[in-house]
């Protein structure tokens, strides 16, 4: 059993919105969680009076918010502040802790570009295409001396997340500049994956018949996809499929319609979220 967390200080009536973030959090507990597992996205700006002036009335924790403002005014590091912060409330693990304040150590010693960058990556990892979209194109348009190679990955990061929002067209844009910036051969492929995903069989093989330097990597793509289809069937997805025609088969209606009642409400939660992420890409 795990062991039991004390809260501390009182829920807000008005929550505290952290920008940089895009969330809003209701008591000490909620920002502490937000700090450490969106370490990257955090900067001085994140540690501001009307903070401390939040933690102080909503959360009725005046000697934490003193103790920060004292930090804030003796211009101590985001890294202390954010310990300081983390040590007083006690809801996170001492490794939790730990590692975030080396996080934010890391980022304190990177130029605004560099931090802008490893932003932009943790955002596409965590799923926040959005954020990471405007971080990576404010890095393409104004970062002075990007090297072709540092162009080449953040095109070929994009194109990743415009494959993910199977906008198919625009990521095979993306992977083919990465190509021809970076030479990477993964770029290419990513690239023709795309085009295959974008195009009917017909066309692909018609596609990979006319262009002689396709044909090695469209064997590598094919070999992909048959990894793939093997590990879906082992997958839980599948199984459940196969429970699912077993229930039906056999009658058992209640436990079938139980099941696919389930499947369709995660598949509508997985459906809006892919919508207003598009939808919020194409805009």
């Amino acid at each position: 059993m795990n062991k039991p967390i004390l809260c501390i200080g009182t829920y807000a009536d008005n929550p505290y919105h952290i920008e940089k973030i895009g969330r809003n959090v209701f008591c000490v507990e909620e920002l502490c969680y937000c700090l450490v597992h969106n370490a990257f996205l955090i900067d001085e700006e994140c540690f501001v009076q009307d903070l401390f002036e939040w933690i102080e009335k909503e959360c009725s924790l005046v000697k934490l918010a003193d103790e920060l403002r004292s930090m804030a005014a003796k211009r101590c590091s985001l890294a202390a502040l954010v310990g300081t912060l983390l040590d007083y409330v006690g809801y996170n693990t001492r490794k939790e802790i730990d590692k975030t304040e080396e996080i934010l150590r890391e980022n304190a010693g990177m130029d605004i570009y560099r931090k802008k960058l490893a932003r932009a990556d943790f955002l596409m990892k965590s799923g926040r295409y959005n954020m990471a979209f405007r971080e990576y194109e404010f890095l393409l348009a104004n970062m002075p001396e990007m090297d072709r190679n540092m162009r080449a990955g953040i095109e070929h990061n994009e194109g990743v997340m415009y494959a993910r929002l199977f906008l198919f067209d625009k990521a095979k844009d993306m992977f083919i500049k990465a190509y021809e910036d970076g030479g990477n051969r993964e770029s290419y492929i990513q690239y023709l994956m795309a085009v295959r995903m974008e195009l009917s069989d017909k066309d692909y093989v018609s596609y990979i018949a006319e262009n002689q330097d396709a044909y090695e990597a469209s064997l590598e793509i094919e070999k992909r996809l048959n990894a793939a289809e093997e590990l879906y069937g082992a997958s839980g997805d599948n199984i459940t499929m196969r429970a699912l025609s077993v229930y039906k088969a056999e009658g058992n209606m209640h436990e079938y319609y139980a099941q696919v009642g389930e499947m369709t409400e995660k598949l509508k939660a997985d459906y809006r979220g892919l919508v207003k992420e598009t939808a919020a890409v194409i805009r």
